[in-house]
């Protein structure tokens, strides 16, 4: 027994030792300015087997760093032979939201071990890269690229979730610009579903130079300015202030991808929300005018050929029958427009029509 647990007590000890050996490797590599062949092989073959291997909180932090780094290693070993491709190949989402992640949860142990390693390279790092995303999805903005725009700034967001916020917003935005409505029903989605939307505050403060009210990104930075006398009249606004628009800019898309159900439960929440708001009572009687108009697209052919058949009574009984089925459909439609909004005159004229065609006069008589 006593052989077993010295066995068991040794494999412990050669397994620490070897995971220790492995980091000491990867942090030499990472360490370096320049990187060879050789040295990315060995960088692969270390991370690869640390990953089986470590066992304490520390390790388990470092070796998910080292392996998600693996990609900025490759592009540093290229140096100047570095392409275009080869840096947009570190902007795909999946990496950038696990490279934002992943330094943040370094930056949060080794602030909570007291052992700074890479804390303060790492802050610049994600300053850089965060810089280099928002750098190029205004470049594409104002190249009048909103699509791809779009998804630059989706990318910043999703790098930094707690502070770019308004990234998902302007690629929200921007999908709508480059007509890329299927993206954009995922953004406002997202959108509305962020911390941003519910807790985020915009800062705002005007520019002495130009007496012009400007939006400025931080309060750090509006306290800064305004101490250095170059704005006053500090303004904030709670981004959920928005939220009944942005409901209603959803609502609309869902309407343009044929999502009716959703289009219809957006802007019954929205206009819970704000009920007095013009902008989305409007949308929301457009969206039950539209569909129940749409319902009447037969009318005209139905009422020719009704005309035409007054002599054979019972294809005329069939087609009236017909008619009185596409009335009672467009009704539910009308009357939601109707109860929003009970002064438009196309609607009440089709209302009325529908209750006479459907058989309920009294209805018909209640409409003015």
């Amino acid at each position: 027994m006593k052989k077993l647990i010295l066995s068991a007590t040794l494999l412990v000890s050669v397994a620490t030792f070897a995971q220790k050996d492995e980091l000491k490797a990867l942090k030499k590599i990472y360490a370096k300015d320049e990187i060879s062949e050789k040295d990315l092989e060995a960088y692969k073959t270390a991370s690869d087997a640390l990953q089986g291997l470590a066992s304490e909180e520390s390790d388990k932090v470092y070796a998910k760093f080292y392996k998600v780094m693996y990609p900025t290693v490759v592009l540093a070993s290229k140096g100047a032979k570095a392409t275009l491709q080869d840096q947009m190949n570190l902007y795909k989402p999946e990496f950038i939201q696990e490279y934002g992640a992943t330094i943040d949860e370094t930056i949060a142990f080794e602030k909570k071990s007291g052992k700074k390693v890479y804390t303060d390279d790492l802050i610049e790092e994600k300053k850089m890269f965060k810089q280099g995303l928002t750098s190029l999805a205004l470049s594409l903005n104002t190249a009048k690229k909103y699509k791809e725009a779009a998804v630059f700034f989706y990318n910043v967001y999703l790098f930094d979730k707690k502070a770019e916020g308004k990234s998902l917003q302007n690629a929200a935005i921007l999908s709508v610009q480059g007509e890329d409505y299927k993206s954009a029903v995922k953004y406002y989605e997202e959108l509305l579903d962020s911390d941003y939307i519910n807790n985020g505050i915009v800062y705002f403060a005007v520019n002495k130079a130009t007496g012009q009210e400007e939006e400025i990104s931080t309060r750090e930075d509006r306290i800064k300015f305004i101490s250095m006398n170059l704005y006053e009249k500090p303004r904030d606004l709670k981004v959920s202030d928005n939220k009944p628009e942005f409901m209603r800019i959803l609502a609309l898309l869902y309407r343009q991808n044929n999502l009716i159900d959703k289009a219809k439960e957006t802007f019954s929440k929205a206009r819970l929300l704000s009920p007095d708001d013009e902008e989305l009572k409007k949308g929301e009687f457009e969206l039950y005018y539209n569909l129940g108009y749409s319902g009447l697209s037969e009318e005209e052919k139905l009422v020719n050929e009704i005309n035409a058949s007054r002599a054979d009574k019972k294809k005329f009984d069939e087609l009236m029958e017909k008619r009185k089925a596409m009335f009672l459909s467009i009704i539910p439609d009308f009357e939601k427009a109707y109860s929003i909004d009970s002064t438009n005159s196309s609607t009440i004229s089709i209302l009325k029509m529908a209750y006479e065609v459907t058989g309920q006069p009294e209805k018909a008589k209640a409409i003015r």
